[in-house]
């Protein structure tokens, strides 16, 4: 037998329902978990946990979680491949819609990243450094 009634009608509506972003809140100064966040702060901690996760290295993760790394390149190569990294791996999450506006300064054999987050729960500006 077929089953029959699971047809969709041509005027019909689906409702898609946000699911709540609520995860363990990390001290990662303490290195202990301190309680529950949502939104936006749930955003700010997944991406401080996956700018400072190296793709490919986890078995945990898969393979679309984290960054990857550039030693030795040129400035110009590395703000690009930088800027792609790290969209790429932020957009692996469907709460962020867009990531924007880098800006890339250099003291020495350090580099700094400040851009924008753009998340269903608002817009953050995030930092990152790293050793070139």
């Amino acid at each position: 037998m077929i089953p029959q009634g699971g047809v969709l009608q041509a005027n019909q509506v689906i409702e898609q329902i946000l699911q709540p972003s609520k995860t363990y809140r990390l001290d990662l100064i303490n290195k202990r978990v301190t309680g529950i966040a949502d939104g936006l702060d749930a955003i700010k901690q997944m991406v401080v946990k996956c700018l400072s996760t190296d793709r490919y290295e986890h078995f945990i993760y898969s393979f679309n979680y984290g960054t990857e790394r550039i030693l030795g390149s040129e400035r110009l190569l590395l703000q690009s491949e930088t800027t792609r990294f790290i969209t790429e791996a932020l957009m692996q999450d469907d709460r962020i819609t867009s990531v924007e506006d880098f800006v890339f300064t250099f003291e020495g054999d350090t580099g700094t990243i400040v851009f924008d987050v753009v998340t269903d729960y608002g817009r953050y500006r995030e930092e990152v450094s790293r050793s070139v």
